[in-house]
């Protein structure tokens, strides 16, 4: 079993290395086939994603999927309800790259968040929720009579080091946790966590309160690592906690060891 959470965590991990920091829509059809992609084959076969947000009404949405997606009403109006249960959903997938930027520029015009990337790097998003779904549900499975055991699993794979072969984050990454010693798995999700969305998000933050509440040293385990001290930093400069799992990085964020680490591992 520990060895299906490493792997389902460095899954996770690999996909988000790929992912946008914040919903844009590329320039041109130049910039869309120049994102970075885990695809091996790079195939031309895109996805265009709306996310949710809290500033347009679920009939303006709808209205807007039936005039540029020709939805039916009903079929609208069940997109807009995943959008908003989900944090996004997928409106539209094509090969042809042109058709599917000016489907987005429609949404991105009236402010509304929008992707267009390869269907392969859509569908291992699509997947990993799936599996942090999955880890939620065994945070609150028991083997026999023991409701721990799953949840110390799935905290000392998170307190681990990614495996050397899934290695590549993209440099703003890399450059944060080159100030960190020995880097764990958890340090990645943390900082990748704003790359997600709304479920996930909710889902992750479940699962790290069910490895919290394990004991007092797991609590230290993961207020001592260095990201998550530095987030929660930024947190009290910028209206409480909320900030750490909801917000992007502040402006000229840097990383500082928590006080008294002194620089060491503190896994």
């Amino acid at each position: 079993m520990r060895k299906t959470v490493a792997y389902a965590l460095d899954f996770i991990l690999d996909t988000l290395d790929y992912s946008p920091d914040e919903p844009s829509v590329p320039a041109g059809e130049a910039d869309l086939r120049l994102q970075p992609s885990a695809d091996p084959m790079m195939k031309d076969q895109f996805c265009v994603v709306l996310w949710n947000d809290e500033k347009h009404s679920f009939d303006d949405l709808i209205k807007l999927l039936i005039d540029t997606t020709s939805r039916s009403r009903e079929e609208a109006n069940d997109t807009a309800v995943r959008i908003d249960e989900q944090g996004r959903d997928i409106i539209d997938m094509h090969a042809s790259a042109a058709r599917l930027l000016e489907t987005a520029r429609t949404f991105s015009q009236i402010d509304l968040g929008v992707t267009v990337r390869r269907a392969y790097d859509t569908f291992r998003e699509q997947i990993s929720v799936v599996i942090i779904e999955w880890i939620l549900d065994l945070t609150r499975s028991r083997l026999d009579t023991d409701t721990h055991i799953m949840r110390e699993v799935i905290a000392n794979q998170l307190l681990a080091p990614r495996k050397p072969s899934t290695l590549n984050p993209n440099p703003e990454t890399q450059k944060v946790l080159s100030e960190v010693e020995s880097p764990v798995r958890l340090d990645y999700m943390f900082l990748y966590h704003t790359r997600l969305w709304k479920r996930p998000r909710l889902n992750l933050k479940e699962v790290y309160a069910s490895i919290l509440s394990l004991s007092h040293e797991h609590k230290l385990a993961v207020g001592k690592r260095p990201v998550f001290a530095s987030l929660k930093g930024a947190a009290a400069k910028n209206g409480g906690l909320s900030f750490t799992f909801c917000q992007r990085l502040p402006p000229n964020y840097r990383l500082l060891p928590p006080r008294g680490s002194r620089g060491r591992n503190l896994n």
